[in-house]
């Protein structure tokens, strides 16, 4: 199905939307490296997938190029909104989601996730046996049914999917995927680090 990093039979969707409250700000338009956030994790998924989908809140849109932009149906409904949305355009069986408030995607790990699907529904990482981190993982189109009727029972954490469909969790170290950018704190230590980073490369 896939070559080394490439995954050609799968969609990448990217959740670019929600209301980023602990942020207070739009986390996919922060500054990283002159670029958008966004623009950073779409980079890191172009050449990869079958197609890049980016999943926003209604009228909400980002001057991009190359990528799709699909709207949630279903507003204040959390990420469950963007998934379905995000997996009803896809072309693919097997899709890809990302947050994109995860700067840094290893394609390492998409490769682990798809040897585990197997015949599940969904496989989701688990974050030192016992975070789960069902936002970067690999969702089928078949579960749309559910999410949508997760959505009209308003029940809209992801974490109510897991125990509907067979779902299975990949265990691995947290530090394999260590910046979450939930907070301006976070993004601060991000560009930090980003700055120590740089100064090695440069030899200072």
């Amino acid at each position: 199905m896939e070559n080394g990093n490439t995954f050609k039979d799968l969609t990448a969707i990217i959740l670019a939307g929600g209301q980023s409250r602990r942020m207070s700000r739009d986390k996919a338009s922060l500054l990283v490296n002159g670029q958008t956030l966004l623009e950073q994790v779409i980079g890191q998924l172009t050449g990869h997938f079958r197609e890049i989908i980016i999943s926003v809140s209604k009228g909400q849109h980002y001057e991009l190029n190359n990528v799709r932009q699909v709207e949630d149906r279903y507003e204040n409904a959390g990420p469950l909104a963007g998934l379905l949305t995000g997996l009803q355009a896809s072309s693919s069986e097997i899709s890809l989601v990302v947050p994109c408030d995860q700067p840094e995607v290893d394609l390492g790990i998409v490769r682990d996730l798809l040897q585990a699907l197997g015949q599940h529904d969904l496989v989701y990482l688990r974050l030192d046996t016992q975070i789960p981190h069902p936002l970067f993982a690999l969702y089928r189109r078949s579960l749309l049914p559910v999410i949508e009727r997760l959505i009209k029972e308003r029940k809209l954490s992801v974490l109510y999917l897991l125990p509907e469909v067979k779902s299975l969790a990949l265990d691995i170290p947290s530090d394999r995927i260590p910046w979450h950018l939930n907070s301006f704190e976070d993004y601060q230590n991000y560009l930090q680090y980003l700055r120590r980073k740089n100064q090695k490369s440069d030899g200072g």
